[in-house]
């Protein structure tokens, strides 16, 4: 059984949203997937060579926290943009994408840059926006729904990113378009939480399958049903977006 090597970054500082819940999933899924998973916390006194794992995962945090991130980032900017490069799966959720793209725009005026990977900018929000968020998705050529929370804490602009999903209903990057989260070869940048790998497990297998497992053979009936009762509800609501 060979290793899946998995970076779970900065978890002390990064630790919003119950998003531990994508590394249980990964680990499980892992297991099915003929994988020996291996989860490695990285924080700011970790000696961190990225090409050494497979699956690199970024949770959400306070925009606040995000400097001494990026500094140490930064001193592995070239091998983060091999890992990208290279078809290995980083998977980012909620308000930590700005960490990888370009300015963050602070609310009060000031300015940071991240680490610029991926071709967007950040504008921080004045108010905290919490909903559902809906929408569609290709992976590895696969087309699926994904069905999470959100709460956004500020808009991310395209400054030629490829979104990862298409807006069915919900705020997504900026509330004014369909666009959601950010895509870099295997590579997701996403306002989906949930978390997102567990309450949308066809994704979660996908990304072993990328990661060179073989195919997990699954029944998600029960998680189909509970995915269509929440879509229902969610389609139902009033809302003022317009996107």
């Amino acid at each position: 059984m060979s290793k899946l090597k998995i970076a779970w970054l900065f978890p002390d500082t990064l630790y919003l949203h119950g998003e531990r819940g994508n590394i249980l999933a990964l680990e499980r899924f892992a297991k099915l997937a003929g994988f020996e998973p291996e989860v490695t916390k990285i924080d700011f006194k970790s000696t961190f060579k990225p090409l050494e794992y497979d699956l690199i995962f970024c949770p959400p945090g306070e925009i606040s926290s995000f400097k001494p991130i990026v500094d140490k980032l930064l001193l592995v900017k070239d091998e983060l943009k091999a890992f990208m490069e290279s078809g290995k799966v980083l998977l980012v959720t909620g308000t930590s994408m700005a960490i990888w793209g370009g300015e963050i725009l602070r609310n009060d005026g000031t300015r940071l840059e991240g680490l610029g990977l991926v071709k967007f900018n950040t504008v921080e929000k004045d108010m905290v926006y919490g909903d559902d968020i809906y929408f569609t998705c290709q992976y590895n050529g696969k087309e699926m729904e994904m069905l999470c929370s959100q709460i956004q804490m500020a808009d991310f602009i395209s400054d030629g990113a490829a979104s990862f999903g298409k807006i069915i209903y919900g705020y997504g990057n900026t509330g004014v378009d369909k666009a959601e989260g950010f895509m870099v070869n295997n590579s997701i940048f996403t306002n989906c939480l949930g978390p997102m790998l567990v309450t949308n497990p066809w994704l979660t297998k996908e990304i072993m399958k990328v990661l060179g497992g073989r195919d997990v053979k699954l029944d998600f009936h029960l998680e189909r049903q509970s995915f269509e009762t929440k879509k229902d509800l969610t389609l139902s609501k009033e809302t003022n977006l317009n996107n």
